[in-house]
């Protein structure tokens, strides 16, 4: 089978761990060339210390920062001189509660981190992939943007803006050969849970970062001349727990 990654220059926000680790791990085994992104120095060097690839670029950078974008441009066309692909990966929950226990400061957070910066980051990589007439962007919202749960308004929020974002964004890239693609994944076993400060443990048996990287890389090796419009991908055990998603 045909391999239409190979080469690409691929962008992963928040590629240190989770989705985006294990997405950069399939990506340049496939001979893709990657680029990932991360907040926390210290877990960006173990990660690529770990992916060890001469294919391999971390940049330190915070999605929510226009000015640490603006670098993540420059220092990849530096690097391998064009941006084929973005994947905004990065998110987080911030703060898990009821509305009424949401503070100013939760809220904004909430909104900077999982969709203002979406929008920042596409905003900047665009005129580098307008100039080649081509680009794909993949946009990770989350299951919460179709089904609601207590405590997580603010996070449903952004994700679910994230989802109509995008189509209005394909729209858009289209006009000059581009396109974006939204990826939205039920939950997971990922650091997600305890970066929020909450438990867990209701997660044993559901799909790994790995076993949901696999179908992100499959929005992206697809031919340019095809688009998978959106992704909604379930572990069995919570559609049986937790919902009826069909």
């Amino acid at each position: 089978m045909k391999n239409y990654v190979k080469n690409k220059v691929v962008i992963i926000t928040g590629g240190s761990s989770g989705f985006g680790f294990s997405a950069a791990e399939i990506l340049l085994k496939m001979g893709a060339k990657v680029v990932i992104t991360g907040r926390n120095t210290a877990r960006l060097k173990s990660a690529a210390k770990q992916l060890a690839n001469k294919n391999l670029l971390a940049v330190q950078a915070d999605a929510v920062k226009t000015a640490d974008w603006k670098k993540l441009v420059r220092v990849t066309l530096k690097r391998f001189g064009r941006i084929d692909v973005l994947v905004n990966n990065h998110g987080a929950g911030v703060k898990i509660a009821n509305v009424e226990e949401m503070d100013d400061a939760a809220i904004e957070e909430a909104m900077a981190i999982n969709i203002t910066s979406v929008i920042k980051g596409c905003r900047e990589v665009i005129p580098a992939m307008k100039k080649r007439g081509r680009g794909h962007i993949v946009n990770v919202s989350s299951g919460c943007a179709y089904h609601g749960w207590p405590k997580w308004g603010a996070y449903t929020a952004a994700k679910a803006g994230m989802v109509v974002f995008t189509r209005c964004l394909h729209l858009e890239m289209a006009e000059w050969g581009g396109k974006a693609t939204s990826f939205i994944p039920g939950a997971a076993r990922t650091n997600f849970c305890k970066a929020v400060g909450i438990d867990d443990g209701w997660l044993e048996g559901y799909p790994s970062a790995e076993d949901y990287a696999r179908t992100l890389v499959h929005c992206i090796d697809v031919p340019d001349s095809t688009v998978i419009e959106e992704v909604n991908l379930w572990g069995t055990k919570q559609v049986k727990a937790m919902l009826v998603p069909y």
